[in-house]
């Protein structure tokens, strides 16, 4: 095979998988959340929207959940998904070599289904931090 057969054989591959959509990999999320599937797939495509605006890059490894008490006090400004019958989740997502952690409050929507809200609780953090 002659060389620049390979080499525009890569770059063919190489543009393809970039030009793949986010959900064409699989994601497995840790933790717990009361989210359906498709729930959670638009909550996630909502913060992969955000992340590209604000870091330029939209691809999550991965995403841990976590049920908040209906005691907790959301961060402003929020929805306040408990007195709608709903509950907040704290979604901590590495996207783009850097962890950020998102409040996501969830209630029933008057329409059916779910409506819910997303506030970014901390900036883009670095993985690794060098001491």
């Amino acid at each position: 095979m002659k060389t620049k057969h390979l080499i525009a054989g890569a770059m063919i591959a190489m543009a393809t998988m970039a030009s793949q959509p986010v959900a064409a990999y699989t994601l497995t999320p840790t933790g717990r959340t009361l989210a359906s599937p498709q729930l959670a797939a638009d909550v996630l495509r909502d913060i992969g929207r955000y992340s590209k605006a604000t870091g330029g890059c939209s691809f999550t490894f991965s995403v841990h959940m976590t049920v908040l008490p209906k005691t907790y006090r959301p961060v402003q400004p929020s929805v306040n998904a408990v007195a709608r019958g709903g509950h907040f989740e704290q979604w901590s997502l590495n996207a783009c070599a850097a962890r950020q952690r998102f409040q996501v409050a969830m209630w029933p929507s008057p329409r059916g289904g779910t409506d819910y809200a997303i506030t970014p609780l901390t900036g883009r953090m670095p993985l690794y931090v060098r001491r």
